[in-house]
């Protein structure tokens, strides 16, 4: 397995342990995603997983959509994550395609929507009171990710503006200062 699709599990393996430790009476909370809660903010996760999933399983780029909500969030879930794991392990990850971010190879694809599930781990443990530690080893690999699309994550409004941090600041929140989270 490629390092960046072995960084790629670990972030969705972060979010699965997140979404494990979510008390039933948490899902309706608030998110630090504007206008999301934490089902929202899952079906959010969801319909980006799925559609990275359909893109390895046919090779057809379609864009994200919010994923419906199908009543049970952990569930839903585990639905998303079994199948976008089963369909990035049968993908060619040499496939060259004009995928979300521009031209690039199915491998780097994934590695660039990795940022997804790491950040969005630390956004529902915020939300639900669950602790969370993020590994820098991932948030330095993302961070370089993130930044090499430039300005497009901001523009499209992926990510909000960026919270200053102090520059010896451990990587964890190096990396959720630029993605506009306060540590």
């Amino acid at each position: 397995m490629s390092e960046i699709v072995d960084q790629f599990k670990r972030s969705v393996a972060l979010f699965d342990s997140v979404v494990a430790s979510v008390p039933d009476d948490a899902w309706g909370n608030d998110t630090p995603c504007a206008d999301w809660n934490a089902t929202e903010l899952l079906r959010h996760q969801c319909g980006v997983l799925d559609a990275l999933a359909g893109i390895a399983r046919t090779g057809e780029v379609s864009m994200p959509q919010m994923a419906d909500d199908a009543g049970d969030p952990a569930a839903q879930w585990q639905a998303t994550r079994d199948g976008v794991l089963d369909a990035i392990d049968g993908a060619d990850l040499s496939a060259e395609d004009k995928y979300w971010f521009g031209p690039m190879s199915f491998e780097n694809f994934v590695g660039m929507v990795q940022w997804d599930p790491l950040t969005h781990a630390w956004d529902l443990a915020q939300s639900t009171g669950n602790p969370i530690d993020l590994p820098d080893d991932l948030c330095e690999a993302t961070l370089a990710r993130v930044q090499a699309l430039g300005d497009i994550p901001r523009k499209w409004r992926l990510i909000t503006d960026a919270i200053d941090v102090p520059d010896d600041a451990p990587m964890s929140h190096r990396y959720l200062g630029y993605v506009g989270r306060q540590p």
